[in-house]
């Protein structure tokens, strides 16, 4: 159909086609147990509690989405065995497969897809203000067939709902969470879904078991007997249970950046490389309620005070590239990194500052900013202490605070309790998912990963609005290049650079990356060759 041909080529102009493994030329060995390290332990399993990727990265796993992405960013079925959109690009037909069921044995249902939707992620989910008030309604046809209805085209809901971290959709069982407060469901902690793998434990501060659903809809998957999610925050223990076989995979969000050109030469290790869907971007959060922050001029200062090329460089040991904007340049489509780039300038900075009324005290120091960031990611403590040092230069006094990544979140992302912080943001697989639920002033709200800034831009509003009904990828390309023209001028964040893929894996692992959102995909492809 029309409204599918339009998704698969923009999808493609999206981002470069993803680099996975190559087939293999033998059959799939069954057995064996996956041990992928995180940086840190996550804050919950389910995804409508939070857009945290360690989470999601095990929540992947236990529940199934209805579509998923292939490697060349096209709509591939999940629970959705098959789809259809209405020529108006409105209303979007879903037909279940009648084969699935819940890890309880309960069979899955379109009034669990439904309930998921309009009780769950209506109401929870921390990005539902980017994209819910789109829809019409959300209902259960029959048994196995499921009609989402939209009060507006939405060109990019396929890609949304397989981007199951920034949808949550995740679905849920209804019978285990209706008439419950979601939030605080037992199930949370002890979660049943239909995915690939069954929860077997959550050993606070340790580990995350999980192991093969036998009853998993897909037929002969997963390969694999279980899955071992290992909380390690220190970068060098992290390094050396992988060097010694202890753990099997690190996402390249978890991967200490030192090491990595060394065990890419190491037969026993591989490289898992490619255009990554998610486009991240390392951002420095400014937090733009009050003090200083509050000005533009300060902010603006503030870049021009700091160099995102040393930056760059030093805390990604090269293997990042300075951010010029607040898209990725992956996004070729709709990147323009040529508004207001802030190269360093001393004697501009501190103009910026005197004119904006905060001149030097006595002890040269115009005053003082805290940059918070969590443990377990070196490259946002390293570009903390650059800034921190780069900022001397200007009067300004950085306190630099590590927090293990829950308390991080807590305060940054719930409590506004911060100045500055140093946090990635993914700007893909299309920023009118991603970027929107970032800056929109809709999305100030007490929820992970959302707009913790507190910025609001009515102009910004009204581009990001029209947008998301667009059709025409000229206009769209119009839209973005005043977007981020915008958003260069009021500076609600610093693009600081742009994170580089790359996910370090035992040889032996087969298949552990096969689409677009490979940190925190299902495994049910993986699988280990002798």
């Amino acid at each position: 159909m029309k409204w599918m041909r339009m998704l698969a080529i923009a999808a493609s102009t999206f981002c470069a086609a993803f680099v996975a493994a190559t087939p293999p030329a033998v059959a799939q060995q069954r057995g064996g147990t996956m041990v992928i390290a995180l940086s840190g332990e996550p804050s919950a399993l389910v995804g409508f509690l939070h857009t945290d990727t360690g989470g999601h990265s095990i929540a992947a796993n236990i529940f199934s989405g209805l579509v998923g992405l292939n490697e060349d960013f096209e709509p591939v079925p999940e629970l959705a065995r098959s789809w259809e959109v209405s020529d108006d690009g409105l209303t979007y037909t879903f037909h279940l497969d009648p084969n699935a069921r819940f890890h309880d044995g309960v069979p899955v249902t379109a009034e669990d897809v439904a309930f998921t939707f309009n009780d769950v992620v209506a109401k929870y989910h921390p990005s539902r203000g980017s994209w819910w008030p789109n829809v019409e309604s959300a209902t259960a046809e029959d048994e196995h067939t499921f009609v989402m209805k939209l009060k507006k085209p939405f060109p990019p809901l396929l890609t949304l709902l397989a981007y199951q971290l920034r949808s949550g959709a995740e679905i849920l069982p209804k019978h285990i969470y209706e008439g419950s407060d979601p939030m605080t469901n037992p199930a949370n902690e002890h979660p049943i879904g239909s995915g690939a793998f069954k929860f077997v434990e959550w050993s606070k501060g340790s580990h995350v078991v999980l192991e093969r659903n036998d009853d998993y809809f897909m037929e002969g998957k997963p390969y694999l007997d279980r899955l071992i999610f290992q909380f390690i925050p220190d970068p060098n223990t992290r390094i050396l249970a992988f060097e010694r076989g202890e753990v099997d995979f690190i996402d390249y969000t978890a991967v200490p950046h030192n090491e990595v050109a060394r065990l890419a030469k190491d037969p026993r290790f591989k490289l898992l490389t490619g255009a990554d869907a998610i486009a991240v971007q390392g951002m420095w959060l400014l937090n733009v309620r009050k003090g200083p922050l509050a000005k533009k001029e300060v902010r603006q200062a503030l870049a021009y005070a700091i160099d995102v090329n040393d930056i760059s460089e030093k805390a990604l040991f090269g293997a990042g590239r300075p951010a010029h904007s607040f898209l990725n340049s992956n996004l070729k489509w709709a990147f323009n990194g040529s508004y207001d780039v802030y190269d360093r300038d001393v004697e501009k900075a501190n103009q910026l500052l005197d004119e904006a009324g905060y001149p030097r005290g006595g002890d040269g120091t115009r005053f003082t900013i805290n940059i918070l960031w969590a443990a377990g990611r070196p490259y946002d403590g390293k570009s903390a202490e650059i800034i921190r040092d780069q900022l001397r230069d200007v009067g300004v006094n950085a306190d630099v605070k590590t927090y293990d990544r829950p308390t991080f979140i807590e305060k940054v992302f719930d409590q506004w309790d911060f100045d500055t912080a140093m946090q990635l943001y993914s700007t893909g697989p299309d920023p009118a998912i991603s970027v929107v639920t970032r800056y929109h002033t809709k999305q100030i709200n007490h929820s992970p990963f959302t707009n913790a800034m507190g910025y609001s831009n009515p102009e910004l509003d009204k581009i990001f609005d029209e947008d998301a009904s667009e059709v025409s990828e000229e206009k769209r390309k119009e839209n973005w290049d005043e977007a981020q023209k915008i958003l260069m001028q009021d500076l609600p964040a610093i693009p600081v650079f742009e994170f580089p893929d790359g996910h370090l894996a035992n040889a032996r692992l087969m298949d552990a990356v096969t689409g677009p959102y490979g940190y925190f995909q299902s495994r049910h492809n993986a699988w280990f060759k002798d």
